[in-house]
């Protein structure tokens, strides 16, 4: 899939890519970055560049790329150690789900986040192996590099409600035997 989506972009961007590094060199574009992960290309252009982009019949749309702070401060509370399943497992019926033999087994789901920390031992058993080229079990596409590492907590949180299978004696996830890829797709601040 990876392989498929590195050649999709950059058969897909040939041309496009082409003329922004001809307007890099004439000092009207900077900071041009491909990400393959969603065919997209980022960078900074002068009006009349972005003018002549949106003429190109390659090009879907273009956007604005304006930060903004996506995910609110929050203070950590210390969860108190119990045994069982979170309400929200009960609530939507996923553990009747489970009985029918639906557990995500076989199910890879990617987390698009904060990142995850993969030391948390509700997740650890249930990384994605991304091999040799993310050994960290994912990609970060804000840093654009293969550490999803999770350092605001977010990522975790929704990683967990999606496959935390208990290990610290609460079932938190509603697939607990699906495998997780991790994609760090907000910064350390929950911003992007």
């Amino acid at each position: 899939v990876i392989s498929e989506l590195k050649e999709f972009a950059s058969s897909n961007q040939v041309d496009v890519m082409s003329i922004l590094q001809s307007e890099e060199r004439a000092h009207n574009v900077v900071d041009i970055q491909s990400h393959w992960m969603v065919n997209m290309i980022n960078c900074t252009a002068t009006k009349d560049v972005i003018y002549h982009l949106s003429e190109h019949p390659d090009v879907f749309i273009i956007g604005h790329n304006k930060f903004e702070k996506l995910i609110d401060d929050v203070t950590p509370v210390k969860a108190e150690p119990k045994r069982g399943m979170v309400e929200n497992i009960t609530k939507v019926g996923a553990n009747e789900v489970w009985e029918e033999g639906y557990t995500g087994e076989g199910v890879i789901v990617a987390v698009l986040d904060t990142g995850v920390n993969t030391d948390h031992v509700d997740l650890a058993d249930h990384l994605w192996d991304g091999g040799y080229e993310f050994p960290n079990h994912g990609y970060n596409t804000y840093y654009d590099n293969d550490d999803p590492k999770d350092n605001f907590g977010h990522g975790t949180h929704c990683a967990g409600t999606v496959c935390g299978d208990g290990t610290s004696g609460t079932k938190t996830g509603m697939a607990p035997n699906a495998t997780l890829m991790c994609v760090k797709a907000l910064n350390d601040e929950g911003g992007g």
